[in-house]
């Protein structure tokens, strides 16, 4: 498994298009809320129609907490849930308390193959294959490195 992180924060035109690739090659997607912490429900409410299942946990990807659980919602990757996620943020890191649910995960065959966890400005691919290492470095202005 190789692991290349974000160097910066796509924003614009290069947060479109990481959008499109991850939701072009994912099953499924999350996002999660905090208890403690306060969301634009709504935008929630947005995602209700393809949710495909929501569970409580204190531990999801490159998170385990102390604190009370979070609650992660599994949403159905379709064009409606990518167009959501490209009109609600202009940037990766846009997906934090208190008006968008944190932490986008994008899976596919069960493999978490990108995670973020926006309030640290961290993001990173788990790459398995050439095929989706091909795939990630075709997004124009994304930097990306590989972690050693």
């Amino acid at each position: 498994m190789e692991y290349w992180s974000l160097v910066e924060n796509p924003t614009g035109e290069v947060y479109q298009q990481l959008i499109n690739v991850l939701c072009s090659y994912s099953d499924k997607f999350y996002f999660i809320t905090r208890k403690e912490l306060s969301y634009d429900m709504k935008i929630i409410k947005n995602f209700e129609p393809y949710i495909v299942e929501t569970y409580k946990t204190k531990k999801w990807a490159n998170t385990v907490t102390d604190g009370p659980s979070a609650t992660v919602y599994v949403i159905d990757v379709n064009p409606e849930t990518c167009l959501l996620l490209q009109q609600l943020a202009n940037s990766l890191y846009d997906w934090v308390s208190p008006k968008l649910p944190e932490d986008l995960t994008f899976i596919k065959n069960n493999h978490p193959w990108f995670t973020s966890t926006a309030h640290e400005e961290f993001a990173i691919f788990s790459i398995r294959s050439d095929y989706y290492r091909n795939i990630m470095k075709k997004i124009d202005g994304l930097t990306i490195q590989m972690e050693e």
